[in-house]
């Protein structure tokens, strides 16, 4: 009998939990706070000159001679990059893309998706920005998988494969 108990108030101790987990948190309503009003014998107090000045100030437009901040580099990495691209064309990505061989897109290990990434050619010095949105590559040896648009720039889509430089980008 005292198990039965026990096994109940457990299965029921349990429950509670899980719908509390799920239960949405009301907001509490904020306090009403009475200020006494205003006395009327006193006249309002004149406008100061940085108030007066504040609603022009607001609504100066934005210089359009604003640089976009320079990128950072973060990291460094150095090794062989490969591409692809037809076979590919279309499919899911790691990050739920499809995957579009003419974008300025690649896959790498470790990386974050999204994050931005030069890569040079140690060849011929060529370089591209891309952006990570899949993983791999999956062949031994390699640090990156480069989209068809991107291997095009760098001008290895006839060799396959080339000796690059990453710098990430922030």
């Amino acid at each position: 009998m005292f198990r039965n108990i026990c096994i109940f108030m457990c299965t029921l101790a349990v429950c509670l939990l899980v719908a509390g987990c799920g239960a949405r948190r009301s907001t509490p309503a904020a306090p009403v706070v009475q200020t006494p009003a205003p006395a009327q014998t006193s006249p309002a107090p004149a406008p100061t000159p940085q108030a007066a000045l504040a609603p022009a100030l607001r609504q100066q437009p934005v210089a359009r001679t604003a640089s976009r901040p320079r990128a950072e580099v973060v990291s460094v990495q150095k090794g062989v990059a490969s591409w692809y691209g037809r076979r590919f064309h279309g499919r899911r990505t790691a990050s739920g893309e499809r995957f579009n061989m003419y974008a300025m897109t690649c896959a790498h290990r470790t990386l974050p998706m999204k994050t931005r990434v030069r890569v040079t050619n140690l060849r011929n010095g060529k370089s591209v920005v891309v952006r990570v949105n899949d993983r791999g590559p999956y062949a031994h040896g390699r640090i990156v998988d480069l989209s068809y648009a991107a291997a095009k720039k760098l001008d290895i889509v006839r060799s396959g494969t080339a000796r690059v430089r990453l710098d990430v980008l922030r």
